[in-house]
């Protein structure tokens, strides 16, 4: 699991790439979950929370560069 100031430690490239990570992350553990090979699946619901933590801090951060223009 991500703590949010370790997010928001990294800049907008960083924050990109790990939003792709989890996304494939992600589909690979919902692929498990179909073909009954899930060994936790409580990983999904961390997973999942992640990715909305990042998006957040993305959006954050766009929004902050907004204002400074």
């Amino acid at each position: 699991m991500l703590k949010p100031n370790e997010i928001r430690e990294m800049n907008l490239v960083e924050l990109n790439m790990k939003e792709q990570d989890l996304q494939e992350e992600f589909f690979n553990l919902r692929l498990q979950k179909v073909t009954n090979r899930l060994e936790n699946p409580w990983k999904l619901h961390e997973i999942r929370k992640d990715i909305a933590r990042v998006k957040t801090i993305i959006r954050e951060k766009q929004q902050m560069d907004n204002k400074e223009e």
